[in-house]
């Protein structure tokens, strides 16, 4: 092979690498995540920055909360648990966050980004929605599109779209 090809060949994986890395960003945009829609909790785990001595009465909690669904409009939101309800005065902001601000900044130090990994994020620009409602408030975080996790009293909850 001669250097020039050698050179051309370099440039080409170069652009494959740059190209990758773009449409991976561009998938977790915050402006390409929606959390409109109807979503299900199909998992619940205790926080890793949780005492281990508490995580078997946070699991029990996390189970009541297992296949609840919850629905967002454009100006309500409505589950069977009361805590998601909300009829009017519905905010959503979309967000971008670091693996060490998701989950109020709860992730463990020394390495938050590699707990976030774990829990499937990637090593940065998470992209997330904040949910206010004049009873609560939430920050979801998304993995993909369809998948977004949040923090409820130190359980981590998972989410489908359905």
């Amino acid at each position: 092979m001669t250097p020039l090809h050698r050179r051309l060949r370099a440039v080409v994986r170069a652009l494959a690498v740059t190209a990758g890395l773009a449409a991976a960003s561009a998938l977790a945009a915050p402006a390409d995540i929606s959390i409109i829609g109807d979503w299900q909790i199909v998992e619940a785990q205790p926080g890793p920055w949780t005492d281990p001595a508490d995580r078997p009465a946070l699991m029990a909690e996390g189970k009541r909360m297992l296949k609840l669904m919850i629905s967002f409009a454009a100006s309500q939101v409505h589950s069977k648990n009361k805590a998601f309800n909300c009829t009017r005065s519905v905010i959503y902001e979309p967000n971008s966050l670091d693996p060490g601000s998701i989950f109020s900044g709860n992730l463990p130090e020394p390495n938050p980004t590699a707990a976030a990994m774990r829990l499937g994020f990637g090593r940065s620009g998470i992209p997330g929605v904040d949910v206010k409602c004049i009873n609560a408030a939430y920050t979801f975080h998304f993995r993909d599109p369809n998948t977004a996790l949040f923090n409820l009293d130190n359980v981590i909850y998972t989410l489908k779209r359905r």
